[in-house]
């Protein structure tokens, strides 16, 4: 089976996790890009790296972001000099540092990360979002912060009043994304940041358009039933609902479901918010109960209920 799927980095990472270890599958997992900076001379793909290290199996989740084991004596050294707010572990910063060398002798962003993902034996094919700059400004009380600035170095603490995608206008998808979309059997929208992460994939050129004519199945990316348990759960948590709020819509896996009607198929409810399952319905989306948290086993349980609905 042909699967597509939009991602993010750490919802989409923990879905992958699951999917990376179902046997017959030709995955394509396309990445935002709009979380992308350029820090100390350095591009950092923050989301394209995340879902590359976690089809490797090398995806940190306990940190929630890098690679596990990595050490961070780069970005300790930085401090010294007053820089190294945006912490990118050794190994990773190998990632960055040979993007940006190839970046600069003329490689597309794609290319590069094809490149990346043969180097650490990843099969599933990776493709950004665009090789053509987007990034992600937040509009807060503060003024506009670049969106790993508002993240990392103000901790998400200004009040979001907006979040604008700058140079999303000009942009058009990468070379591999409309094929892929056209040719997939399934495309699966992961449980992340519908506003962050996968908003901006969808306003690219010819995407939501592509979508119509496959089947489309979307994960929550959003659980009430249960508190975030981790930090970097509850860091997102906090984010997805200030943009959310931004937006004028509730913290809610239905209010997620309302942007994705006109496109999906099917909507993953998780099993803890099932009484949403009525409102989602009356979107017109059939809707699915699972445990989107699972760890373990548990994901790939989850991953093969999402395929298996493609057959539905």
């Amino acid at each position: 089976m042909r699967v597509a799927v939009l991602c993010g980095g750490f919802g989409a990472a923990r879905f992958l996790d699951g999917l990376r270890r179902l046997p017959g599958l030709t995955l394509t997992c396309i990445a935002n890009t709009a979380d992308d900076l350029d820090y100390l001379g350095v591009h950092v793909s923050p989301d394209v790296d995340t879902v590359t290290y976690a089809l490797a199996g090398i995806f940190d989740e306990g940190r929630g972001f890098g690679v596990v084991g990595d050490t961070f004596r780069n970005a300790e050294a930085l401090r010294r000099y007053g820089a190294g707010w945006f912490s990118v572990g050794d190994v990773d910063l190998a990632t960055s540092i040979r993007r940006t060398d190839r970046l600069r002798a003329g490689a597309t962003l794609s290319e590069v990360t094809a490149e990346l993902a043969r180097g650490l034996s990843v099969g599933a094919a990776v493709v950004p979002m665009s090789d053509d700059p987007v990034r992600t400004v937040v509009v807060t009380d503060e003024g506009r912060l670049p969106f790993q600035e508002y993240l990392v170095r103000r901790r998400a603490q200004p009040l979001v009043r907006a979040v604008q995608h700058e140079g999303l206008e000009a942009a058009r998808p990468a070379p591999a994304v409309l094929p892929a979309l056209a040719e997939a059997e399934l495309v699966v929208l992961a449980p992340s940041s519908p506003v962050a992460s996968l908003g901006p994939i969808l306003a690219l050129p010819g995407v939501r358009d592509a979508l119509v004519a496959t089947t489309v199945v979307a994960v929550t990316p959003v659980v009430s039933g249960q508190p975030p348990a981790t930090p970097p759960e509850q860091s997102r948590a906090r984010v997805r609902a200030a943009f959310l709020a931004a937006a004028g819509l509730d913290h809610t896996a239905t209010a997620v479901a309302g942007l994705y009607a006109d496109i999906a198929d099917a909507f993953v409810l998780d099993e803890r918010d099932a009484a949403q399952t009525p409102a989602i319905r009356d979107l017109g989306l059939e809707v699915f109960l699972a445990d989107t948290l699972a760890v373990g086993a548990g994901r790939v349980t989850l991953a093969e209920s999402v395929v298996a609905l493609a057959g539905r």
